[in-house]
């Protein structure tokens, strides 16, 4: 998914956004075969591991493992890896923490198109950690994932335009109105007057006041104020760093329907941060955000599906699930369900359909379904049998980190 901060950073989910192991597809090889192909220096298989390590899946979480792994994985150039790697810089967690070190590695993820990689590097720019802070960097590399369909760019891009177009021409007139609405009590005036004294040009930053006014905003129950105040205090910006708060205020948001606050409970569920761990609360907050048309949760509700984590594993749902992921263009949705498509899980088996929704995935950088594509390409699976196309997205998978017969 990180002191100076930046609010509009806050308005999306986690912000040293991990490459979630819970967006790939379930059928993935168990610890000891992972661990196995790993040790023969397969940069994903070594990513995966460093993952498994990460959430504790079939092993005991260790974050100094996780690691270990993820900087042999994102060395050979593997994005997934690049981009968690920084995660564990961002949070400090298996390594000291350092921003510069976030930020590197972030960026070497977002310039192989790595969705969450651009994010990242947006929202480090965004809070200047790590690097010069710049609106304008942040805005661009906001603007990279948010094309390819990352709802928490999106979000943090609204915001940095926030309400701009309907704001008095003069910056003065705009605090002297918003500053009188906010003291009589307007609550939608009193979270603007926090975002403006948090990055605003116009007004002298002052953290105290971002803090008053988010805080009386959030009291009143304003929807966007709860979800700010509980990222406040999920990454210790302006407060002291505390989960049960940050899960107490996104409940607060989430209960109000407020999707990105509902998908972030999730997370923490699913994660047992703030809060005991229960693959059903993960469901239920997951199920909510999707329904609302959340691109992650549809994905991740699809995956639960799949793997049948709390629930009777259903592959028609999952199929359903990341399809409407799918169709918002995110990228692990998208390899999710070609996957279903290859396997005949929950559909019909399709190759043509399979070799698609690959090729869409690939398209926006992931290397594994490169690898995929080139495989097709090969033995003329759902395409017509090409080698030299074949050799150029085997060649495209191995540049970007997955080393499977690389060298054949």
């Amino acid at each position: 998914m990180r002191s100076k901060f930046k609010t509009s950073v806050f308005y999306s989910v986690l912000v040293l956004s991990l490459s979630f192991g819970l967006m790939l597809p379930a059928t993935s090889a168990d610890f000891s075969t992972t661990q196995a192909l790993a040790e023969q220096r397969d940069a994903y298989s070594q990513y995966r591991l460093g993952f498994k390590y990460h959430i504790g899946k079939g092993v005991e979480q260790d974050y100094a493992k996780a690691f270990e792994w993820y900087l042999k994985s994102a060395s050979k150039g593997n994005a997934e890896a690049q981009n968690n790697l920084g995660a564990l810089y961002d949070k400090g967690k298996g390594v000291e923490q350092d921003s510069s070190k976030a930020f590197e590695w972030y960026l070497k993820a977002a310039e192989q198109s790595d969705t969450k990689g651009q994010f990242n590097v947006g929202a480090l720019y965004h809070k200047g950690e790590g690097v010069e802070q710049s609106d304008s960097k942040a805005r661009e590399w906001y603007l990279k994932s948010a094309a390819q369909g990352d709802d928490g760019a999106k979000n943090n891009l609204q915001l940095l335009n926030l309400n701009k177009d309907n704001r008095p021409q003069n910056p003065a007139k705009t605090i002297e109105w918003l500053t009188k609405a906010a003291n009589e009590g307007d609550a939608d005036a009193q979270f603007e007057l926090g975002i403006l004294y948090h990055e605003s040009n116009d007004v002298e930053q002052d953290a105290s006041k971002v803090l008053e006014w988010l805080t009386k905003a959030a009291n009143q129950g304003q929807v966007k104020a709860q979800y700010v105040f509980g990222a406040m205090h999920y990454f210790g910006r302006g407060v002291e760093q505390d989960y049960t708060k940050a899960r107490e205020w996104w409940q607060k948001s989430a209960e109000q329907g407020y999707d990105e606050a509902q998908y972030n409970l999730g997370v923490m569920y699913s994660q047992g941060e703030g809060v005991a761990k229960s693959d059903n609360q993960a469901f239920n907050w997951y199920q909510k955000a999707a329904k609302q048309g959340h691109a992650d949760a549809q994905n991740n509700l699809g995956v639960i599906y799949e793997n049948g984590n709390g629930i009777a594993t259903d592959y028609a749902k999952a199929v359903m699930w990341y399809q409407k992921s799918a169709n918002q263009g995110l990228t692990e949705a998208e390899y999710n369900l070609a996957w279903m498509f290859e396997n005949g899980h929950g559909v019909d088996q399709d190759y043509k359909q399979a070799f698609n929704w690959y090729l869409r995935a690939a398209e926006q950088g992931d290397a594994m379904a490169a690898y995929v594509i080139g495989t097709m390409y090969n033995y003329g699976r759902g395409v017509a049998q090409d080698k030299s196309q074949a050799d150029i997205w085997l060649n495209k998978a191995c540049g970007n980190g997955v080393q499977i017969r690389c060298n054949r």
